[in-house]
């Protein structure tokens, strides 16, 4: 078992070392009430690698293995809506790199293989559910540590229905 790899019954302790390559890396207290969700280890090493201390890069490094390895765990409709939470909103709209981080989450969010099936394209006709707090169209969502969702549009609601 990877020594970084998360696993949800177990939650890392105040202080605990972490080692990997023979690097040793320590979760500091700053977020120490977060859950370690994937969610969390992406703003995690975004905020490590931003950082001009070349300790807090290298952590950053380190934190990336356990990323990698919670990133194999995931499903291709998982790995689309990170990259459509995390990526996306980053790209310049006359760039090319939005043109293929577009395509990609589509691909990988639509059914295995990557093509659709007659059902979910019966499926996509269908109208989306209303929001029942404010009555704005909800877009489903694919849930990274939580299970699959419907969120409504509306910023200010922002209601959370859980799928099926």
């Amino acid at each position: 078992m990877p020594l970084l790899a998360y696993r949800p019954e177990r939650r890392f302790d105040r202080g605990e070392i972490l080692g990997l390559w023979g690097v040793a890396v320590e979760l500091d207290d700053e977020f120490d009430d977060e859950p370690r969700s994937t969610r969390y280890l992406i703003e995690r090493q975004r905020k490590l690698g931003e950082s001009p201390r070349p300790i807090d890069r290298l952590r950053a490094v380190a934190l990336g293995g356990a990323l990698g390895d919670r990133l194999n765990e995931l499903s291709d409709h998982q790995i689309g809506q990170l990259l459509f939470d995390f990526c996306w909103p980053e790209l310049y709209v006359d760039g090319p790199e939005l043109s293929i981080v577009t395509q990609a989450i589509d691909r990988l969010r639509r059914s295995t293989g990557g093509v659709f099936t007659k059902e979910e394209a019966h499926e996509n006709l269908r109208p989306q559910p209303v929001c029942p707090k404010c009555g704005n169209e909800m877009f489903l969502r694919y849930g990274i540590d939580e299970p699959d969702f419907w969120l409504c549009d509306r910023v200010a609601c922002r209601h959370k229905r859980y799928a099926r």
